[in-house]
């Protein structure tokens, strides 16, 4: 079984190749290992427009005082994803990598690994001392453990956190403290899902879009689950909800993490009723046969393996959650969704409880570490200012609203969407800890949040706190010792 860690790196591997959202492909034919570890890739995606390489040029041409003097201008990436856009001929550059260019005559060498190894590789890399400079945090699987296993190194030194380009991002990178010092850089906060659907399929149906019952205040978990129930009829392979990320998404809409951080401490709210309450409408759901039977798929979403959105298209499927990432691509990587040029594809907030006090938009953060014993800790720097530009700068953002529309077939309708979903994860995040703190409390609360819609084993959520309660408190007591 794929778990929901393995496929949460696909965002940010998705995420980081636009520079809003989208991905690199660490199998691509024009990538050659080199001796070193390293990958040398040539970027085969497509370039900027004249007009949007000229607006890069505007941006990297302005001078600042916080501007760096590079003496090395290129940087090691370390992941399982190049952040090279290689994966495809009508992918577009990301417009951080495209200002890091202009800029800083800047280049990315992208060092390999695998998911299952990253974190034995880096350490390996650091006693050899052939550190990489640079690592991802969008995973949420970095800090605190990173910081605590000496893996990354803080950004104090590099960041100035009170400098116009960096100052709103203040208050989130706090969040990611160790004995006083940042290690995160964050350009930016993401929402982690969002719910997708087929317009035209829903329109066959004859039922209401969720965007449309978000504007009119009756998009929740009662309306989406009766929609669900509604839809699912087994027999002719029609299930509601497909993807790896439902659970997770309808367990953070609560505003209440499995797996949270206050002052310092590690917190367990598996006992929490909010919590409670969704998983018990959860487990309804799962008795209603609304999930597609991964256990009966060889463990994969329909389609197969990383075939994601097959079934949305075809109207097999009512619901894809998911992240952004997703239908952040080409044409050619998103037409299982439906055709996005022509209008189909559309989505909504993950939905919440309709007597929630707010929209709570289940998030993670965009941003990087540097890694330990860096070689070019400054050229990381260069490359974190770039990545916040492209956020921070209208014309950076413009420039990126128009590969989304141009290239990318999306509606304004999405666009408008998108930018509210961004506001309201900027104004009620919930972030998930579990992922960082250590692979025993991962491994274990993605079983816990899992288990009422497990396909193959299922369980109610008063089960399910009975028989982790003591182990997930035992697992949480034994990693803050070690904090």
């Amino acid at each position: 079984m794929r778990n929901f860690k393995k496929f949460a790196s696909l965002a940010a591997a998705v995420i980081m190749a636009m520079g809003a959202a989208s991905c690199g492909d660490t199998n691509s034919s024009d990538a050659g290992a080199n001796d070193d570890g390293t990958v040398t890739t040539t970027a085969s995606g497509r370039d900027l427009k004249e007009s949007q390489q000229e607006a890069i040029n505007d941006i990297a041409s302005e001078s600042k005082p916080e501007d760096r003097q590079l003496s090395n201008t290129n940087i090691k990436w370390f992941s399982f994803w190049d952040i090279n856009p290689t994966s495809s001929e009508d992918k577009d550059i990301g417009v951080d990598l495209a200002l890091f260019k202009s800029k800083y005559n800047g280049t990315i060498e992208y060092v390999q690994t695998t998911w299952e190894k990253k974190f034995d590789d880096l350490a390996a890399k650091i006693l050899a001392n052939e550190s990489p400079d640079f690592c991802g945090a969008d995973d949420m699987d970095m800090f605190p453990k990173g910081a605590i296993k000496q893996m990354i190194e803080p950004i104090d030194d590099y960041i100035d956190f009170e400098s116009d380009l960096w100052k709103d991002m203040k208050a989130a990178s706090d969040q990611f403290m160790y004995e006083g010092k940042h290690y995160v850089g964050i350009s930016r906060v993401d929402p982690a899902y969002i719910w997708i659907y087929n317009k035209k399929v829903l329109e066959e149906l004859g039922v209401e879009e969720p965007a449309k019952m978000f504007d009119e205040g009756n998009w929740n978990w009662d309306t989406m689950a009766q929609m669900c129930v509604d839809f699912v009829d087994p027999e002719n392979e029609k299930y509601a909800l497909d993807a790896w990320y439902y659970e997770n998404a309808l367990t953070e809409s609560t505003g209440v993490p499995l797996i949270g951080m206050k002052d310092g401490k590690i917190v367990n709210n598996i006992e929490d009723p909010k919590i409670a309450k969704v998983q018990e409408k959860m487990y309804e759901l799962q008795k209603n046969n609304v999930v597609y039977p991964k256990h009966e798929n060889a463990w994969n979403v329909r389609g197969g393996k990383d075939k994601w959105g097959t079934g949305l298209a075809s109207g097999l499927t009512l619901f894809y959650p998911i992240g952004f990432w997703a239908i952040e691509d080409a044409l050619s990587v998103t037409a299982p969704f439906g055709d996005i040029s022509q209008g189909e594809v559309m989505f909504a907030p993950v939905p919440c409880d309709k007597d929630s006090d707010a929209q709570y938009i289940p998030s993670r953060v965009h941003g990087f570490c540097i890694c330990k014993n860096a070689q070019n800790p400054e050229g990381v720097a260069a490359w974190l200012d770039c990545t916040r530009m492209a956020e921070a700068d209208p014309k950076a953002k413009e420039i990126t609203m128009e590969q989304l529309k141009n290239d990318y077939g999306w509606t304004d309708e999405m666009i408008e969407m998108r930018d509210r979903i961004y506001q309201m994860a900027a104004e009620h995040p919930v972030f998930e800890f579990a992922q960082g703190v250590s692979t025993d409390i991962s491994n274990m609360t993605d079983s816990i949040i899992k288990k009422t819609m497990h396909p193959q084993e299922t369980a109610s959520w008063t089960e399910t706190v009975q028989s982790y309660k003591k182990k997930l408190d035992k697992a949480i007591e034994l990693a803050q010792k070690t904090v």
